[in-house]
């Protein structure tokens, strides 16, 4: 039998072929020296507003893309992925043209039907095995937040952080299902538990433990929202942070070289964006047990880092001094 392409996993001794459909594509985005324009691509290939489609994952595709996930934090790279996601997605190493630096990259890159378009919005997952930083910078409304993503990774690279967490679609592409908070889409993966993204965040937390490590989100906010602020940080939930508290150490230390912008944090009644809805981090609160149906987090244990931020300050040149000060 001839097929148009075929892909191996080896079991054991065993080699088990899985054809893939005559003129099926592979967006790898080989042609990328960059991280950034590896992420730059990445999103120009993921579902759109109104193109493509998000489709839910399966619980076994979830446990399977969570196990890969754990697998990369511990190491590995370059190795076959498991049988419910051999079809659509891959894991391989890519070094950075600018700094030389090697890195491990799981990717969706399955385009079916040829469209240009991967076929599910799965997203992407990058870690940095030689770190200095125990940061996962994290973007969930690529497209949507617009430059959130180049910013983000940006800011992992030049900061040497470990982990960086790409969503598959824009966060109002065509629902595909189940797990999503009030009028969300199921492809808001701040507010559906059901997602890859969610399963890598869940995947990134397991392996930390009590360690301490921080997950920063990078979000973006219209320019007549919360006017009265540049940017605005919280942890998640609605109570003013106390002295000593690393929002607040960022927010000194992004005004010691930005001294013009204004940031608010919870209580300073500057925004009400506080994330409390938001599902990683309610993760990393200690959610209450039915926490992915809209009951905010009562606690909050200061790592999870929520950024909200007006287009104009979506640079990552004027964040990475902040960062390094804030996580030395």
């Amino acid at each position: 039998m001839r097929f148009g392409r075929s892909i191996l996993l080896l079991v054991g001794a065993c080699v088990l072929t899985a054809p893939r459909a005559t003129g099926a594509a592979e967006l790898t985005c080989s042609s990328s020296a960059t991280l950034e324009a590896l992420v730059a691509c990445i999103r120009d290939q993921m579902p759109g507003r109104s193109s493509g489609m998000f489709v839910a994952p399966s619980f076994t595709e979830m446990d399977a893309w969570q196990s890969v996930v754990s697998a990369m934090m511990h190491g590995a790279c370059d190795f076959v992925l498991p049988p419910s996601l051999w079809s659509f997605a891959r894991v391989r190493s890519f070094r950075d043209a600018d700094n030389g630096r090697p890195y491990c990259l799981l990717m969706e890159t399955a385009d079916w039907n040829g469209d240009g378009v991967v076929d599910r919005g799965f997203g992407a997952f990058i870690v940095d095995a030689f770190a200095e930083r125990e940061l996962s910078h994290q973007v969930s409304h690529p497209i949507a937040d617009a430059g959130t993503e180049i910013q983000a990774i940006t800011v992992f690279k030049e900061t040497r952080s470990r982990t960086f967490l790409l969503a598959g679609a824009h966060r109002d592409a065509i629902a595909g299902g189940r797990w999503f908070h009030g009028h969300s889409m199921s492809s808001d993966v701040a507010h559906n538990a059901a997602t890859m993204f969610h399963s890598a965040h869940a995947a990134i937390t397991s392996f930390y433990g009590w360690k301490p490590w921080w997950a920063v989100q990078w979000h973006g906010m219209a320019e007549n929202t919360c006017d009265s602020v540049d940017v605005h940080l919280s942890h998640g939930v609605d109570a003013a942070p106390a002295a000593g508290d690393k929002i607040l150490e960022l927010r000194n230390n992004l005004l010691a070289h930005q001294p013009t912008w204004r940031i608010g944090v919870p209580g300073s009644r500057g925004c009400a964006l506080n994330a409390t809805t938001n599902v990683q981090g309610r993760l990393l609160n200690g959610p209450p047990p039915s926490w992915s149906f809209g009951i905010p987090a009562a606690t909050h244990a200061r790592r999870f880092v929520h950024i909200e931020q007006h287009p104009g300050v979506r640079d990552a040149g004027r964040w990475i001094a902040a960062v390094l000060a804030t996580w030395p």
